[in-house]
């Protein structure tokens, strides 16, 4: 979403300029919508990431533990183990 917006404060950006001259009130306006876009899109992503890890290593212990109940139950029915 904030690199669609980057996009769009560039295209303002270089729309700015013609061949009689460029204005600098829309270059101005082309690269704040630029950086509010890009502020916008690290302001989501950020937290994003933070969940995205935290709940990787949820599941990533989850299935640690579901591998070692899978070995010991292995071990159980062939008799190497008694639990």
């Amino acid at each position: 979403m904030g690199l669609f917006g980057t996009l769009v404060g560039m295209i303002e950006i270089f729309g700015a300029n013609s061949p009689t001259g460029s204005n600098p009130a829309q270059l101005a306006y082309g690269i704040s919508v630029a950086l509010y876009n890009a502020a916008f899109g690290i302001l989501v992503a950020i937290p994003s990431m933070i969940f995205y890890r935290h709940f990787r290593a949820k599941v990533d212990a989850l299935v640690m533990d579901m591998e070692l109940q899978a070995l010991k139950l292995v071990e159980i029915m062939h008799g190497e183990r008694q639990d």
